[in-house]
């Protein structure tokens, strides 16, 4: 029986309209946790053997799959899969699994299982987005080697579709993403995963329009009969629709599919207002590999470098080489553009056994970013900010430190750059002489006493997702309390105003690296604020290009004004809204 006709807000991770029958998926039954069943002591070795059998069998199909997806997609994509092979590589957590089954007498199956739930789970709990997405990597990787443990091959087959179709499923995994036919299916609606995930970035890549956050019932509520619309502009999922909302959104998959080509043709275009205001728009990057892509969609540098990347799914920490020849290509790729390269920002969470030293109830509370390096790894941030040093005479390089929220930590991290410029000099080796210095303001603390820190950085980057949670005392994972996750409160666009403020008075520059960047609605109030600068997915530059040139800064710096002055971020944000279906109206609905 088909459902009625409905409408559910989910979330857009992939950008276009599709619209078909429904084709429901399972995704990833094949990863549940196994039956705890234990072996003698005479079978441990025969275990082991198993377990090394399917470790074995995983990297080759890893292998394949990637050059599967380097001959359909891009070499950029096939890297994800890079990752899938240093999961199984990863000898931390097979020497667990090992563990269980030496001490503890499983199955290889079951020993397997644990392992990876544990290593999932510090990932799951990061606060940093990119990196909780990973645990969804980690399961993907294990459902491989589980189903080549059992013999039960859930890998390798492509979804078999009689016609194009929707696919709505519970979970997508990046294996199972990467193997859909794009001939047969039009997108892909599902519960779980994030603008960040592997998944995500497989649909965009393969021009699937996708959802994420559908209703974890809904899978198994809709039946082949069912039609549905997936909006990837405006993350909604209608069910069954009428035939004159059918024809409005086939009218707009027409209209938007020419508007993308529109703002895309845009990009050697100035961010620049009606009025002549510059807003710079910068690219987060989380791979070296990625910069052609930052020089396509027209961003003026890079404005958040993630070097997490460099220490995941290792046992050994990356050394002073490693990392220099990694920075010297980005900076010589960027041709003098700005890269904003952040240190080192993990914490409490056991992001990496050869990094963190101790468990915390509460990591997102303790020694995260630049608390953990000056408190406990020290060592980490001196290797790093010793290749840093080294690299930057081949750019134009500056350095940003996370979860700042003392004057002394600054202080401590000048005295450590000091302190390596002289024995870099006495080394006889290159380096620079000036580093530019920021902090992330991501803490209260640190906005409030912006005034402070301004003389002794030479730039802030705000990083809205954290200043939201901390500010409003939330946590952005927990649903019942995700209706207070907005960035357009008051309470948080007064902070960004204390902090440009602060900067404009001592004459250094602000940016916004958040998820806030890159919401067209947010837009006119960073910029009414005065933020000289935001950074977001190379993805997103073209609409706010689009927002930035549709408009003066006079009248973004009056809906700024009007939006500090509500009471709650439903009405700021409507009146920036308000602002944007005037000048900008046709990027309304994308």
């Amino acid at each position: 029986m088909a459902l009625p006709t409905q409408t559910i807000q989910a979330l857009a991770v992939s950008p276009g309209i599709a619209i078909g029958r429904t084709m429901r998926v399972t995704g990833q039954t094949r990863y549940r946790e196994p039956e705890p069943h234990r072996i003698t002591e005479d079978e441990i070795p025969a275990e082991l053997s198993r377990l090394s059998a399917a470790l074995a069998l995983t990297r080759t199909q890893l292998v394949e799959l990637r050059q599967e997806v380097r001959n359909k997609l891009k070499a950029q994509e096939a890297e994800i899969f890079d990752a899938h092979i240093m999961i199984v590589d990863d000898r931390t957590m097979i020497a667990e699994a090992e563990k269980g089954i030496r001490e503890k007498h499983y199955v290889a199956e079951y020993a397997l299982y644990l392992a990876s739930e544990h290593f999932a789970n510090v990932f799951a709990g990061m606060a940093d987005e990119y990196l909780r997405e990973r645990a969804a990597d980690i399961r993907d990787v294990s459902a491989r080697i589980l189903s080549n443990l059992t013999n039960i091959h859930v890998h390798g087959h492509e979804i078999d579709l009689d016609d194009r179709r929707i696919i709505v499923a519970h979970n997508l995994s990046p294996s199972e993403t990467a193997q859909l036919d794009v001939e047969k299916v039009l997108g892909f609606a599902v519960e779980t995963g994030s603008a960040t995930s592997h998944t995500a970035i497989l649909a965009r890549s393969m021009r699937l329009p996708a959802v994420v956050g559908i209703p974890p019932e809904l899978p198994e509520q809709l039946t082949a009969d069912d039609k549905l619309i997936i909006d990837g502009y405006s993350g909604k999922l209608l069910i069954n629709p009428d035939a004159r909302t059918e024809e409005a959104y086939r009218l707009k998959k027409a209209e938007a599919g020419q508007l993308w080509s529109r703002l895309e043709s845009e990009s050697e275009l100035r961010p620049e207002t009606t009025d002549g205001f510059i807003v710079q728009l910068a690219a987060n990057l989380d791979s070296p590999d990625k910069v052609g892509e930052v020089k396509r969609c027209g961003a003026s540098g890079i404005g958040l470098f993630r070097t997490e990347y460099l220490y995941m799914n290792r046992q050994t920490l990356p050394d002073e080489e490693e990392q220099f020849e990694v920075y010297k290509k980005l900076l010589v790729e960027c041709d003098n553009a700005p890269l904003i390269v952040r240190t080192l920002d993990v914490g409490g969470d056991k992001f990496n056994t050869n990094i963190y030293r101790a468990n915390e109830q509460n990591p997102f509370l303790g020694l995260r970013g630049i608390r953990l390096c000056l408190h406990e790894r020290r060592d980490i941030l001196e290797t790093q900010l010793r290749a840093l040093l080294r690299a930057g005479v081949f750019g134009n390089l500056r350095v940003m430190l996370p979860m700042v929220s003392s004057i002394r930590e600054v202080i401590e991290v000048r005295s450590i750059i000091g302190q390596l410029q002289q024995q870099l000099e006495n080394e006889k080796l290159e380096y620079m002489s000036h580093l530019p210095l920021g902090i992330m303001i991501e803490t209260p603390a640190a906005a409030l006493m912006a005034d402070k820190f301004a003389p002794m950085v030479d730039f802030f980057s705000i990083g809205t997702n954290d200043l939201v949670q901390y500010t409003m005392a939330i946590d952005r994972g927990n649903e019942r309390v995700a209706y207070l996750y907005r960035p357009s409160h008051p309470a948080i666009l007064g902070l960004i105003r204390n902090c440009v403020e602060a900067a404009n008075r001592h004459n250094i520059w602000v940016s916004v690296c958040g998820q806030a960047a890159a919401d067209a609605y947010m837009v006119p109030l960073l910029a009414g604020i005065g933020v000289h600068e935001l950074s977001m997915a190379p993805s997103s530059i073209a609409v706010v290009r689009r927002v930035i040139r549709s408009m003066s800064m006079f009248e973004m710096q009056e809906t700024a004004q009007a939006a500090l002055a509500c009471t709650n971020a439903t009405d700021a944000l409507a009146i920036s809204e308000a602002l944007i279906h005037l000048r900008a109206p046709e990027i309304v609905n994308i």
